[in-house]
């Protein structure tokens, strides 16, 4: 019985050995179309280390396969395609790092795209590697190396939250003049911008941590600050990053670090209940646009909540600023007796995150309340993906509620949405949603109580520290209240 169960056993492996796929290491090769391979890992990821082809477009397959095994390309190599006249580059999207001077010395004609695989970009990695006139760092990165897009014909370059540092000379020679520098980043080296032509640079979030004043050129010897020569460079921030908003390292005016700076104002649109105006964040000189309104008894737009004064959008504002919109008030009836103001029929719910684009979310204010409600039913407020209960509770007598919560720490980099629920007089459902997408640094990059991040392409994991409250502990939740209210309206 013994022998029968180790013969058994040997021929399951047998079998399973011959089942699993061809995975044999490598200390490598050059495949078909001239791309040379270094010695795979252990885990089948291999690195793109040289070219011996003759096309002038090259492309860095996701996978490549010698002798019958498959490896996964998860890095192109210092100097790989140095020097080599290529038009045109293509990059796989498993590539997780592009390796020092691996572009370098080319004659690419068009934009490069970078997969959002690529983690981190090395030094002069694409330096003179030919006109690539636009260029989108997706989120994935984190780091830019030195004088890593130096001399490439860039136009416009767009960086993404979630890029935490960009060393010396990465952007210089170039005849982009503007550029937006994410929250996220940390660390600016010396004279990003030299011999260029970039006159603003627009600050999303707080001034980096790390930031040269007083790197050295050890041919010149002059002084080479992060943004370069501060002549004709103008520095763009918001209020809330400067100093006279609490920031002990924050943004100054009218200069910092040697440069001019401007506030960027934000105008916010307070609309009482009715359906939210995301806010405005203009350049200094701006004017606001007025939103379209398609609410009825929609009554114009003022500068305070008593409706005194019309708010003129044709004066650029210079600091933040809210505007309020007017909507009809009640009636009242004159005479013997006099009757209060009518509480409105149509139900309304009210959803306020309390937040602004760069603010941190962690411990935001979550305000809600609504009126026109079905008296003894229930209201809740949900944070999404993974269902997070912040409040909830029973509709009073009069058809309305108030309540608070607090976001919590721990949410994920992404997409998020936050979901008011309350039933009309007449049984049917309302909802309001806040949309809103959190940095790596968990900062609000995009709020919307109108339409999703179009940037983003799903719902992030909440990421709650905390367990969060699964479909089925929700459901088990929502009818414990309706029994409680039930048993509360049998005993009235």
């Amino acid at each position: 019985m013994l022998a029968a169960s180790v013969v058994g056993l040997l021929v399951a492996s047998s079998i399973a050995l011959i089942a699993a796929p061809a995975q044999a290491a490598t200390s490598g090769f050059t495949a078909a179309n001239g791309i040379r391979y270094g010695a795979s890992a252990v885990d089948g990821t291999i690195t793109a280390i040289g070219y011996d082809g003759s096309a002038l477009t090259v492309e860095i397959p996701d996978t490549v396969t010698e002798a019958g095994a498959e490896y996964t390309v998860t890095a192109i190599g210092a100097e790989a395609f140095k020097y080599w006249g290529l038009t045109g580059v293509i990059i796989g999207q498993n590539v997780k790092t592009i390796g020092q001077m691996a572009f370098s010395r080319n004659s690419v004609t068009g934009p490069i795209i970078i997969p959002a695989s690529v983690q981190t970009i090395e030094d002069d990695a694409f330096s003179s590697s030919g006109i690539l006139t636009s260029l989108d760092i997706p989120a994935s990165v984190t780091h830019i190396g030195e004088a890593a897009f130096g001399d490439t014909g860039l136009t416009s370059v767009t960086l993404h939250e979630g890029l935490e540092s960009i060393d010396q000379y990465a952007f210089w020679g170039n005849p982009m003049t503007a550029i937006t520098i994410p929250a996220s980043v940390q660390t600016i080296g010396a004279n990003l911008f030299w011999h260029g032509h970039v006159v603003a640079v627009t600050f999303a979030g707080a001034a980096p941590t790390l930031w040269s004043t007083d790197a050295i050129n050890p041919d010149s010897g002059h002084v080479e600050p992060s943004l370069g020569d501060a002549a004709g460079l103008t520095v763009h921030y918001l209020s809330t990053f400067g100093v006279d908003g609490g920031r002990a390292n924050g943004f100054t005016t009218p200069t910092w670090m040697g440069y001019n700076t401007v506030i960027d104002p934000i105008v916010s649109f307070d609309v009482t209940g009715h359906d939210a105006i995301a806010a405005q964040r203009l350049v200094a000189g701006e004017l606001a646009t007025a939103p379209t309104v398609t609410d009825a008894g929609f009554d114009g737009w003022f500068t305070t909540a008593d409706f005194t004064t019309p708010f003129d959008f044709s004066v650029a504002p210079t600091d933040d600023v809210t505007v309020y919109a007017k909507w009809p008030v009640a009636a009242v009836v004159i005479g013997e007796p006099v009757v209060e103001p009518v509480a409105p029929s149509s139900p309304t719910l009210t959803l306020d995150l309390g937040l602004a684009v760069g603010d941190v979310v962690a411990g935001a204010p979550v305000t809600v309340s609504g009126a026109g409600l079905k008296a003894g039913s229930d209201y809740t407020v949900i944070l999404r993906s993974t269902p997070v209960l912040l409040a909830g509770g029973t509709i009073d007598s009069s058809g309305a509620f108030t309540a608070s919560a607090v976001l919590p720490t721990g949410l994920s980099a992404g997409q998020h949405t936050v979901t008011l629920t309350g039933t009309a007089t007449d049984g049917s459902s309302l909802s309001r949603v806040a949309f809103l997408t959190v940095s790596a640094t968990g900062t609000v990059t995009y709020l919307s109580y109108t339409a999703a991040d179009a940037a983003t392409a799903a719902l992030a994991a909440t990421g709650f520290t905390a367990a969060p409250l699964g479909f089925a502990a929700l459901l088990l939740l929502l009818a414990g209240a309706a029994l409680v209210a039930a048993r509360r309206r049998s005993v009235a």
